[in-house]
């Protein structure tokens, strides 16, 4: 049986002087394919940096009201 897919999200810069930001979001059932699709999706930039972390992972600090 495969793993249910979940979402990552994903993260970029593009200079070493700028913070991460939010550049959006891929379903993906494991980390690899994660990595694979955001590097896919999101090449519209020449990152120097990028990274997906399992929207489950993330913890929330405010919540809309």
């Amino acid at each position: 049986m495969s793993e249910a897919p979940e979402y990552w999200e994903v993260f970029a810069r593009e200079d070493a002087g700028v913070p991460l930001r939010h550049v959006g979001a891929v379903e993906a059932t494991c980390a690899d394919d994660a990595n694979v699709y955001a590097r896919t999706l999101y090449d519209e930039f020449r990152w120097i940096e990028m990274l997906v972390a399992p929207r489950r992972a993330l913890i929330t600090v405010v919540r809309p009201v």
